[in-house]
Parts: C-alpha cells; structure tokens; sequence
C-alpha cells in the first residue's frame, strides 16, 4: 500500500521566494498581517496545492488519505514548530516547516513543542539542529520508523533510526486509536 513519500522534499520553495510573497511574508513576520489574512490567501493556495501533489493527498502524520472538500474543511497547513510560538513565528513560512495534515492530526498535535532548547534557539532549519518530539516530515524516513499494518495498526518497526521520536507521535497524535475509528466509520 502507498502511503506517500518517506520524507519530503521542498517542491514548494519557490512559492515563498517570488518578491509578491516575500514582502507578505515580511509583513506576516512584522505583524502586520495575520494567518487568517485574506492577502496571503493565493501563496496559501499555491502551498496546498504542491504540498498536496508531493504528499499524494495523505496527511503526513497519520498517511490516511485527505478528502478534498470544500474550503479546505479536511485539510491543514501544518507547521511542524507551531508558528504560534515566539521562537518558531520566523519559520511560519519556512519550506522546510510547512506540511499538510488532516484537521483531526492537525488538532491533536496542536500547540506540542516539537523542539529541544537547540532547536528554538537555532538561527536556521536544517537536520542535525537538535532534537525533535515527533518525527520530522523533511529529516526522518516515516516509512523507516513507523509501520502502519492493515486496519490503520501503527507500530514503531524493529530497529527503527528514531524510535523515540516515531513512539511520541504514535501516542500523543493518537495514531493508536485510528484503527477503531476506521472500524467505526466502515460501519
């Protein structure tokens, strides 16, 4: 079963490097636009739309597939250090910060801090920065560390690279109890 890409790539950085979208995102990192602005609507867009395309329509916790419904009901733009947070506003636009995950993964990860003190007081994103809660969408093999059986059954795979990290976000995004949710929903 395909269950997108083990680790992403940045197809979408060049969405953030177009001059339109850098003076918006200086005005979003100067606050003087919110998330919710509708000027940043199209660069939003444009992000879900190649994140969507490398994730194959999966969210990147969970690997189930994402429905495409309208206004994006079903879907998120996940920052993976929550853009809400002081020392991660910087990086809310940051190619390597930015996924899609379904609104349920969306809302149980919600605020969780996913980086060490190295990590927050990084200058910049890259792999080796400190140590990460979950696994990292961009730096850590999902398919490596995690195993998803039949029935949405997620297990941390024998020899994983990251166990630590694939067992945290099995159990706090709640990965354990899809499996019944599924069987619920089947009926």
């Amino acid at each position: 079963m395909n269950l997108g890409p083990a680790k992403m790539t940045c197809l979408h950085r060049k969405i953030v490097k177009t001059k339109t979208n850098k003076r918006l995102i200086k005005l979003y990192l100067n606050s003087q636009l919110e998330w919710g602005d509708k000027d940043l609507k199209k660069m939003k867009e444009s992000l879900r739309h190649l994140l969507r395309i490398q994730q194959e329509s999966r969210c990147i916790f969970c690997r189930r597939p994402i429905k495409k419904e309208r206004k994006n009901s079903t879907e998120d733009i996940e920052h993976f250090l929550d853009k809400s947070k002081k020392h991660y506003k910087r990086w809310a636009f940051h190619p390597l910060n930015l996924t899609l995950a379904c609104h349920p993964c969306n809302m149980q990860k919600t605020t969780i801090e996913m980086g060490d003190n190295s990590v927050k007081l990084s200058p910049w994103i890259y792999s080796g920065m400190g140590t990460f809660k979950w696994l990292h969408p961009y730096f850590d093999n999902y398919h490596d560390n995690i195993e998803i059986e039949k029935g949405w059954f997620y297990r941390v795979k024998d020899n994983a690279p990251n166990a630590i990290a694939a067992h945290n976000m099995i159990n706090e995004c709640k990965l354990d109890s899809i499996s019944e949710i599924e069987k619920e929903s089947d009926i």
